[in-house]
């Protein structure tokens, strides 16, 4: 899960129409329409998702309602609407609480949206404009560089009165058998890649390598775009463990830097833009369009699926003798996902024929034997087959407020057994918990400061990690200021042993806690100070700023004011 990115949006300059309650500008407005007119009438006013459901403005839609009620933890279709987000409290202005959201519990509950409650725009944007190519970002820089335009590119979270760019309907997605990245010696050898539009999600992109008997190695959640956050952050994937993660296996962007040019970033040119979009973040260097892969030849999976009665003691014995392994399973190329809220674990191999992937795991069935759990080891054909299997059908919850934190533990950290019992007490503590077994622990087919991550995730020092904890916090759409400082706090105080104990780890920029302590060293380590020179290099001016991306302004600015203050 991208922690809280709307879906393949950029938010952009903040709008001089403060008191925007819903209804559009666009017509009455000579900059807006004239804006409206460069972008070919792909300028759009914003609506909340559950706008449907209320009665504020007009008599309620309830047929729309009733759509949106019933798929509001449904991730294609939550991410199928501008103003949708993946973590709802993104889509809400924390602070004040100016929301359009309803009960996650019970979604046809009127209390939610019944009257007095009102549908307020909240987080979200305000207007956006319906990407189709590099000159709409042109045009959208060239506004944003007015006078009174300050412009944002949102990343974590996005902000009030602001103009987006949503890049969902750029869907490109093409297979090049005889791909040689753009300016480089056409006598290279010639690599099979899938080239994919920044609006192109996981779901389809999976379903393409399957029809195209290749392999992608991509994220989890379906509705997550392979062009954008995920991949600048990192992307970690089930695969990871002996594929490498997603900064190891793009071989291009095509990105709109804020001078307005419209670059190709790879290994031949730019080459300092392609080691800062490899890891240093989503957003803050440009807006991407399309990034290009690796594809590899399709692989045969071995997977191995535990279950197990989700008692609290159950769950608490299982994560210690699992924890006792993860090394041996990491170094033999496992990688998966440990859910004990769903009372199961499963992880692939692509290395391993089946004697030796039960002859490794056999540690996993012991494991689930010490509780009365049950085991079951399976071949997939691919890798899409394991993905529609295991993953697709049970993505992690969305369409409600939460709050994620996470934490690298380095592979020397598992003989600690107060960060063990941490480990365990945090995940069971959470409302919803997981350990993703998914980083690139043996994966050595990468060179040493050609990406941007922190070098936690696989430095010798750190012997990257073995898990990646996921916790997360949740609340309501009644929810007072307090009780969300509270979880905010709550999170802290889990983490808290988790950061004393891995003094020296990284945290996946993705899904972190945005309250991260010292958060440059945990996202970047020591390629802050050449981010940051990139930055600068790109963007002089600094028209593009995000929450705690490169560079970033400071929470005073008032395109924060929704975040809380925790402290």
């Amino acid at each position: 899960m991208l922690s809280p990115l709307l879906y393949s949006v950029y938010s952009l300059f903040t709008l001089q129409a403060s008191d925007f309650s819903g209804t559009s500008l666009i017509n009455t407005s000579p900059d807006w329409n004239a804006l409206n007119h460069s972008v070919h009438g792909h300028l759009k006013a914003a609506t909340p998702f559950s706008q449907p459901c209320f009665s504020q403005y007009s008599t309620p839609n309830q047929a729309a309602c009733t759509e949106i009620q019933s798929h509001n933890e449904d991730h294609l279709f939550r991410s199928s609407h501008f103003g949708a987000y993946e973590l709802t409290n993104w889509e809400t202005c924390q602070t004040t609480g100016d929301q359009c959201l309803l009960d996650w519990l019970a979604p046809t509950n009127p209390a939610a949206f019944a009257p007095p409650r009102r549908c307020l725009l909240g987080n979200v944007p305000s207007y956006y404009i319906d990407v189709s190519g590099p000159d709409d970002v042109k045009v959208a820089y060239d506004f944003a560089k007015r006078p009174e335009s300050a412009l944002l590119s949102k990343i974590l979270g996005s902000g009030p009165g602001t103009l987006a760019l949503w890049t969902h309907n750029l869907n490109k997605l093409v297979l090049n058998r005889s791909f040689i990245p753009d300016g480089c010696d056409p006598s290279d050898p010639v690599m099979t890649a899938i080239t994919i539009g920044a609006g192109q999600q996981f779901r389809a992109i999976y379903d393409f390598a399957r029809d195209n008997k290749v392999t992608f190695v991509g994220g989890a959640d379906p509705s997550v775009g392979a062009s954008g956050g995920w991949v600048m952050g990192g992307g970690h994937s089930a695969l990871s463990p002996t594929m490498g993660l997603g900064v190891d296996r793009v071989l291009e962007f095509k990105i709109v830097t804020p001078d307005g040019k419209y670059r190709t970033a790879n290994r031949c040119q730019n080459q300092d833009l392609f080691f800062a979009l490899r890891g240093g973040g989503g957003g803050t260097f440009g807006v991407v369009l399309e990034s290009t892969f690796i594809a590899s030849p399709r692989v045969t999976v071995q997977a191995v699926f535990g279950e197990y009665e989700n008692t609290r003691e159950n769950s608490f014995k299982l994560l210690k003798a699992l924890a006792g392994n993860a090394v041996q399973l990491a170094t033999d190329g496992w990688g998966g996902y440990i859910t004990p809220p769903a009372g199961n674990a499963v992880w692939a191999n692509a290395v391993l024929d089946s004697d030796e992937a039960q002859k490794s795991g056999s540690s996993v069935v012991d494991a689930f034997a010490s509780i009365n759990g049950t085991v079951t080891f399976m071949t997939f054909d691919s890798y899409s087959d394991f993905y529609d299997t295991f993953i697709d059908p049970h993505p992690d919850p969305v369409g409600r407020p939460q709050i994620l934190g996470t934490r690298l533990i380095p592979s020397d950290k598992f003989g600690d057994d107060i960060l063990v019992d941490a480990i365990a007490n945090g995940m069971l503590d959470s409302d919803f918990g997981q350990i993703l077994a998914v980083t690139p622990f043996p994966f050595k087919d990468f060179r040493h400061g050609e990406t941007s991550i922190n070098p936690a995730w696989r430095n010798a020092v750190w012997e990257a990690s073995a898990f990646q904890l996921f916790f997360n916090y949740f609340w309501n759409y009644n929810s007072t200021l307090s009780e969300r400082v509270g979880q905010y706090k709550k999170l802290t105080e889990k983490l808290a042993v988790i950061r004393e104990r891995t003094p020296d780890a990284g945290v996946y920029f993705n899904e972190a806690d945005v309250y991260e302590p010292d958060y440059i060293k945990a996202f970047w380590g020591d390629n802050y100070d050449k981010l940051l020179s990139i930055k600068q290099k790109y963007d002089p001016d600094h028209i593009l700023d995000c929450w705690r991306c490169v560079g970033w302004k400071g929470p005073k600015d008032p395109l924060y004011k929704c975040y809380p203050k925790i402290n």
